[in-house]
């Protein structure tokens, strides 16, 4: 990737400012900046609500730029960041990560009930029984439990995870770049809610395109490059990223690119590795090349 004030203006904002996205708001937030930065090349980003059923309140919103319905190759990346979580993170495994997030919180929700029953035994108690209700101690007291009571639906909630960059900060900074420069009209892009948890997101792509779909994972590492897919026919010749077939990726259109340590038919990468605060110009530039070669392939 060509370095330039752009990309640095970008890299500065949706790592810092925007670095994470895990609340409703803050993703919301997220998208009008990316939106307003979009808009000043293209015109036609399109941003689609939804919801998993009529009776879901939860609601999802994705960002496509270009026509995905008229598209034959769609990049698409997660916008949202996870919680923390315990163990590395697990490419594929989303009963894993799911479990390890909810451990993390129980855990969590467990210690911090300990210090309000220690707080309520050891301060509480004792400043209720020996001062009046308006006295300067006891409305500190009723400060801290309202503090405390805050916080503790925060941990219940999972708490956001503030390392970023690798996942999947990278994969977005790399995308956006894209946007920019691939002007093709058989090629779209989509920004995708749920990454990191239900995958509704990529579902409800999949579900509005035909398209072959290369789905960016945490490829700003410094680990090696795999393209990961059940169907061989959609490998790209490439010696900087490994081919692997794995047949638990149901969808024959479905291309992953990611970079992570590899053991049999897992992939993974370390807490180290998801705390790093600097990208892997290596392996962004690589991806881009990648990409060129995919969408020409698929323009023929």
């Amino acid at each position: 990737m060509e370095q330039d004030e752009q990309l640095e203006d970008w890299y500065v904002r949706y790592h810092s400012i925007f670095g994470k996205r895990y609340t409703r708001k803050r993703k919301d937030r997220f998208l009008e900046s990316l939106t307003a930065d979009i808009r000043q090349f293209r015109s036609d980003v399109e941003l689609d609500t939804f919801k998993l059923n009529e009776k879901d309140i939860v609601e999802y919103k994705n960002l496509y730029v270009g026509d995905i319905k008229k598209a034959n190759t769609i990049i698409c990346t997660y916008y949202d960041t996870p919680a923390v979580h315990l163990g590395p993170y697990q490419f594929f495994n989303v009963e894993s990560r799911a479990k390890n997030t909810m451990l993390f919180i129980l855990l969590s929700s467990v210690f911090y009930l300990l210090i309000g029953l220690f707080f309520t035994w050891k301060v509480a108690m004792p400043v209720f029984q020996t001062n009046s209700f308006v006295s300067m101690l006891s409305l500190l007291c009723i400060l801290f439990y309202i503090l405390y009571f805050y916080f503790l639906k925060s941990v219940a909630r999972g708490w956001p995870n503030k390392h970023n960059l690798i996942r999947n900060t990278s994969s977005v900074l790399m995308q956006l770049y894209c946007t920019k420069q691939f002007k093709n009209k058989k090629v779209a892009f989509a920004f995708l809610d749920a990454g990191c948890t239900n995958n509704s997101g990529l579902e409800k792509v999949m579900d509005k395109s035909d398209a072959v779909i290369c789905m960016l994972d945490s490829i700003g590492s410094e680990e090696n490059l795999y393209q990961v897919m059940s169907n061989r026919d959609l490998s790209i010749s490439r010696n900087s990223v490994e081919t692997v077939i794995l047949p638990d990726i149901i969808n024959d259109r479905l291309l992953y690119v990611i970079s992570g340590s590899k053991e049999e038919d897992s992939f993974t990468l370390s807490k180290k590795e998801l705390k790093q605060n600097k990208l892997s110009d290596t392996n962004m530039n690589e991806v881009i090349l990648f990409l060129e070669q995919l969408v020409g392939r698929n323009s023929k």
